[in-house]
């Protein structure tokens, strides 16, 4: 079976009419067949030519899907420590395997965009459960923000490798952002009390409105990141 250096597994990178080969655990497989890596390019993200090994703990499948596709040689092993691939350390894994952020994600998400609905449906019907249910949410949703964040760094670190590319720099900003904006917003309807509903509060109702816009860009950015796109 043939073996391939780096470079030679680099020059079936899939473009240009070259075949597309990726590296999986020693392995070296021909995915040039699959739809899903049109161009030498999977979701966005992979790009064939690689090893991929230290990258498959971001993906949503098992090493069987490789079964698929035809084996084509081995990568040969570098021999220099110095060389060697960094490897996610085994505590990290065990913490990576718990899928902490994408769990935690979703609570800030859903307090913040349900806090401005409550609020409108306050004005609506002039019921002062609903602005005290929006109240509560913007507190839920602010105290969600650190976990989330801590749990997303992680990810970041060791999931992603500290990824320099676009998407996680703007959810990073973004993130911090809504800590900021969702902190002063809380600290406004605080010091406020209880708003009444007649004659409605612009001020307060914008500024929960536009929690909207902010949690829709960060949920779009993390879908970027799991299912490709734009980086």
């Amino acid at each position: 079976m043939r073996k391939f250096t780096e470079e030679e597994l680099k020059g079936s990178d899939g473009k240009n009419g070259k075949p597309s080969y990726v590296a999986m655990g020693g392995n070296v497989y021909d995915v040039s067949a699959s739809g899903l890596w049109k161009n030498g390019v999977h979701m966005g993200q992979h790009h064939a030519g690689n090893d991929l090994t230290e990258h498959f703990v971001r993906a949503p499948h098992c090493t069987e899907v490789f079964e698929r596709v035809k084996l084509v040689g081995k990568l040969k092993k570098k021999t220099t420590a110095e060389s060697r691939p960094k490897t996610t350390p085994q505590w990290a894994q065990l913490i990576l395997a718990l899928h902490s952020h994408p769990i935690m994600v979703h609570f800030p998400q859903a307090f913040f965009s349900f806090a401005p609905i409550f609020l409108m449906l306050f004005y609506l019907f002039r019921n002062p459960h609903f602005e005290r249910t929006a109240y509560f949410l913007l507190v839920s949703g602010f105290i969600m923000i650190t976990p989330t964040f801590i749990t997303g760094l992680f990810h970041w670190v060791y999931k992603y490798g500290k990824s320099q590319s676009g998407v996680f720099k703007f959810k990073i900003v973004m993130s911090l952002i809504l800590f900021i904006y969702a902190g002063a917003l809380l600290s406004f309807h605080t010091v406020r009390g209880a708003i009444p509903a007649d004659p409605v509060d612009f001020s307060i109702a914008v500024m929960y409105i536009f929690l909207i816009p902010i949690i829709v860009s960060l949920g779009y950015a993390g879908g970027t990141i799991v299912f490709g796109g734009r980086k």
